[in-house]
């Protein structure tokens, strides 16, 4: 049974889909961007230190008092590669650096309108080198077009022949541009949170690519790093999920699948029990 927080999430989560569509102009997207960084974000908390870069990498770095040194989380927010920001998730991002007592960078990549792929791609990149520079080790954590990006990220360095990620967690990941699953028809009314089958996100110039960095449905997953995927029941994305599990098994990976029953989209961008639940397994698993 639902929390009384969740459900009010729920009716939140409704507003922000009556917000969306596949005609956002450039500077809706912006005003978007902006209103969240100015609604959403929350102070530096005592124990944190930040540092910002911009440039060759851009972000927020975290230094914990007293953390794990040689250890750092790579937090990749969501957005649909337009909206999102560090800034407006930071929230999130310090719930699990706090449970994992770590540091954390928080990267800022870019997106549409201000860039295309594989902008963003290359930016998720360097704040992963930029990690592997000065922590021995790196764990992963993204969110829906976050959560894509993690898995991108991988597959190329893999293909690259780099080091990778320790482990990995995606939370509600899309992993085809192409609007097509069945989950985006049956759950557009049960998702509150995203709209289902519209046109894909205008960050890609050419969406219908089997590029496996612009759609990882096509990419190999022999040898990846464990990986923890959830979703909620109800998202539209949710045989994306279903899917990268199969594809996961099927290249034998160490693969763990935690479906939130009649949850949405991210529902832990809310503050509600199950936020809370869902996120100490995840830190649990990243720990490991």
């Amino acid at each position: 049974m639902l929390s009384d927080a969740a459900k009010q999430a729920i009716e939140i989560a409704k507003t922000i889909k009556a917000q969306q569509g596949d005609d956002l102009k450039p500077e809706q997207v912006k005003f978007l961007r902006a209103d969240a960084d100015k609604n959403t974000s929350v102070p530096i908390p005592d124990n944190m230190k930040l540092e910002t870069f911009q440039g060759k990498v851009s972000g927020e770095l975290y230094q914990l008092n007293n953390s794990v040194k040689d250890t750092a989380l790579l937090f990749i927010h969501g957005g649909a590669y337009m909206t999102g920001s560090a800034k407006s998730r930071r929230n999130l991002c310090f719930e699990l650096l706090n449970r994992l007592n770590c540091d954390g960078f928080s990267v800022d990549y870019r997106q549409w309108p201000e860039a295309k792929h594989p902008a963003g791609q290359n930016d998720v990149v360097a704040a992963y080198e930029f990690l592997k520079s000065r922590y021995q080790k790196v764990i992963v954590f993204g969110e829906s077009a976050g959560a894509t990006l993690a898995l991108t990220l991988t597959l190329q360095l893999k293909a690259e022949g780099k080091e990778l990620p320790e482990r990995i967690v995606v939370f509600s990941p899309v992993i085809t541009q192409i609007n097509i699953m069945t989950s985006e028809f049956l759950n557009q009314e049960r998702d509150p949170m995203l709209l289902g089958a519209g046109a894909p996100v205008p960050y890609f110039d050419d969406p219908y690519s089997t590029d496996p960095l612009i759609s990882p449905i096509n990419g190999d997953f022999t040898g990846f790093p464990p990986l923890m995927i959830n979703c909620g029941s109800e998202e539209v994305k949710y045989d994306d999920s279903k899917v990268l599990n199969y594809l996961c098994q099927k290249a034998n990976v160490d693969v763990t699948w935690d479906v939130w029953q009649d949850l949405f989209h991210v529902f832990v961008l809310f503050d509600m029990p199950e936020t809370t639940q869902a996120l100490n397994k995840i830190a649990e698993f990243l720990k490991k």
